[in-house]
C-alpha cells in the first residue's frame, strides 16, 4: 500500500492539473496589450461580490471557489513534514500562488474572467484542506499509539 505522503503528493499534483483544465478550458488566449488592458479594467476587486440590491452574494461560485483547492491542501498536508503551524501557513501561500497563477492566466483567456474574490476563496479552501489533513494525521497517529 502506498504511503500517505505519496498519496498526498499525487492528490496535490492531480488537483493542480484538474484546476488548470477546469479554469483554462478551452485554452484560447489573447496575448495582446489591448486585450490585457481591457480585461484588467473589468476585474472585480471587491472582497465580497454584491448583488443588485447591494447585499453580499453567496452563490454557487462562492462555494465552488472555496472547494476547488481543498484537495490541494489535503494533499499538501499529507505530503509535507514540518510543524503544523508552518504547514498551514505554507498551504495558504501555496493556495495564494496557485490561485493567483490561475487568475492571471484567466486574464488572457477568452471566455473566462479574473476575480479577486476567487483568489482569496481558493486560498482559504487550500488552507482548510490542509487543516483537515493535519487533523486526520493527528487522529490516525493517536489511534495507533498503544493504550497504557
Amino acid at each position: 500500500m502506498p504511503s500517505l505522503r505519496r498519496i498526498g503528493l499525487v492528490l496535490a499534483l492531480g488537483t493542480v492539473a484538474v484546476a488548470i483544465f477546469v479554469t483554462q478550458w478551452p485554452f484560447e488566449y489573447r496575448l495582446t496589450t489591448y486585450a490585457v488592458k481591457l480585461r484588467w479594467a473589468r476585474i472585480d476587486w471587491s472582497w465580497f461580490p454584491r448583488n443588485a440590491a447591494g447585499d453580499i452574494r453567496f452563490d454557487r461560485d462562492f462555494a465552488q471557489n472555496l472547494v476547488m483547492l481543498v484537495p490541494l491542501g489535503v494533499g499538501f498536508g499529507l505530503w509535507r513534514r514540518a510543524p503544523p503551524v508552518r504547514v498551514i501557513v505554507e498551504s495558504l501561500v501555496l493556495g495564494i500562488v496557485t490561485s493567483a497563477t490561475l487568475e492571471l492566466a484567466q486574464l488572457v483567456t477568452r471566455y473566462r474572467y479574473t476575480s479577486f474574490p476567487d483568489l482569496w476563496r481558493n486560498s482559504l479552501g487550500c488552507m482548510v484542506g490542509c487543516i483537515l489533513a493535519l487533523a486526520f494525521e493527528r487522529k490516525r497517529q493517536g489511534a495507533s499509539e498503544p493504550l497504557a
